[in-house]
């Protein structure tokens, strides 16, 4: 009998035991297999806020004001690091409800990281921003859930801080927003998503990247940097149905516009008031509220490369400025002008852009002084061409009150123009009263000692009829 019980017991310690390494196996299999895991941003999308808030420790908030304090606190919670480049102090794993700033990171210039932390708050009139940094650098923000609170992130004069992979939604007001100067600093690859406001709106910017953010659904503008702007890249950002602008830049040096996908807003797609040597190139700016691209006060800027379909208004407007280029854009479907030059904008260059179907009487307009429209592609103006060289055989006549015309439209969208080396460097102006001016350049013959002047042509091209 004593045997009997004794084998039954060894049973069931047996049983226990194998039960017990299933578990253990099963936990490491989940928690080592890359397939089974999951980012911050995952967790979110399919687990839910409901078991990301479980999965963190609730925190009373965190303010600080001055490295002292920083050094106390970190401290006093253990956490990992030293404040230093190598090993910065970690601020992870909490769960913040308040109506006040959550966090507070003021005057401090310690290396820090504060990341994988939700701030909540009740959406309501009374609640203040879920995080501050000000006068401070050498942070690192990312992977956090911030969300109804005024504003996501309040910015005051950073410099070296990264703000990355965050979700930043449902606020009553802007989801990032910086009301001095942000410098060598990156926002990048957040969703901001649902705010009341614009999705990053921005005081001034400096030496800084504004790049493959998500900006969904905001009461505002996408991305907006109101003052001076130097040097900045504003790179691969998705930007769709917003009630404002998709970008808007202001006074601006050296910036580049490049690689977003920008559609469904309410107003223009991109929109730059006074720039200086801007580029903006490759972007997808598609169903606009109103124009494509506008540019006032642009000085030698370079605009490029871009797609532009179905806006409401035209797909480039040039409101004023001087000496910028604007070439190999595939502007389609706009209920106005594919390009419109106002009478403020002069020595303009427009060549090489395809222009289908946008739906005035003539697809480009033109009130400015000096501009160059030429070997353009107009679908309602692709032919004759009896010789056979690409280049339709009669002007392409533009409305507006400068009388100009493309002497040399293309007779197909990838047709290739005469290079400098076949027409001898033919040069193209335009008159004061907007017709082209032609002027081929003179040669020079040498016969048996005596130089021999040849002009060859000097004549004008007048506008048809």
């Amino acid at each position: 009998m004593r045997l009997d019980l004794q084998g039954d017991t060894m049973k069931n310690l047996t049983q226990e035991r194998i039960t017990l390494l299933l578990l253990i196996g099963l936990v490491l299999f989940f928690t080592s297999n890359p397939f089974m895991t999951t980012t911050l941003s995952q967790q979110i999308e399919f687990i839910g806020h409901d078991d990301f808030v479980r999965a963190y420790s609730p925190h009373e908030a965190i303010l600080l004001d001055g490295n002292d304090e920083m050094m106390i606190l970190a401290e006093a919670e253990k956490w990992p690091g030293e404040g230093t480049e190598e090993s910065p102090y970690m601020i992870t794993g909490y769960y913040f409800y308040d109506i006040t700033h959550s966090v507070e990171i003021r005057n401090i210039d310690l290396y820090w990281v504060f990341s994988d932390n939700e701030i909540n708050g009740p959406a309501n009139s009374e609640v203040w921003c879920g995080m501050e940094i000000s006068n401070s650098r050498n942070g690192l923000v990312t992977n956090n859930l911030i969300h109804n609170r005024f504003r996501g992130l309040w910015l005051i004069d950073i410099y070296d801080v990264v703000i990355t992979n965050n979700i930043i939604e449902d606020n009553l007001l802007h989801g990032i927003e910086c009301v001095g100067f942000i410098n060598k600093c990156v926002i990048s690859d957040n969703t901001l998503r649902r705010n009341d406001g614009s999705g990053i709106r921005i005081l001034t910017g400096v030496d800084s990247e504004i790049s493959g953010n998500h900006i969904i659904d905001n009461d505002g503008t996408g991305i907006q940097i109101m003052s001076t702007t130097i040097n900045c890249e504003l790179a691969d950002n998705e930007i769709d149905s917003v009630t404002g602008l998709g970008i808007h830049l202001g006074p601006s040096t050296t910036v580049s516009i490049m690689h977003n996908e920008i559609s469904n807003t309410s107003g223009d797609c991109v929109y730059v008031l006074e720039s200086d040597n801007l580029e903006i190139f490759n972007n997808s700016l598609d169903d606009g509220g109103e124009d494509g691209i506008v540019v006032r006060k642009c000085r030698f800027d370079l605009i490029h490369n871009n797609t532009i379909s179905g806006c409401d208004g035209n797909g480039i407007q040039i409101q004023s400025g001087g000496n910028s280029t604007f070439r190999f854009n595939h502007i389609e479907g706009c209920t106005g002008y594919g390009l419109k030059a106002a009478s403020a904008a002069e020595n303009m260059t427009i060549t090489r852009n395809v222009f289908i179907n946008n739906g005035q009487s003539t697809q480009i307009f033109d009130d400015g002084k000096e501009n160059i429209f030429v070997y353009n592609y107009y679908d309602d103006w692709a032919s004759p061409d009896d010789n056979s060289d690409q280049i339709v055989d009669v002007p392409y006549t533009l409305d507006g009150a400068s009388e100009n015309e493309d002497p040399f439209p293309l007779a197909t969208p990838n047709a290739i123009p005469p290079s400098p080396e076949t027409n001898n460097a033919t040069t193209i102006t335009t008159t004061d009263n907007g017709h082209i001016k032609l002027q081929l350049p003179l040669e020079v013959v040498g016969v048996g000692g005596v130089v021999v002047i040849v002009v060859v042509a000097v004549f004008f091209l007048k506008r048809r009829g």
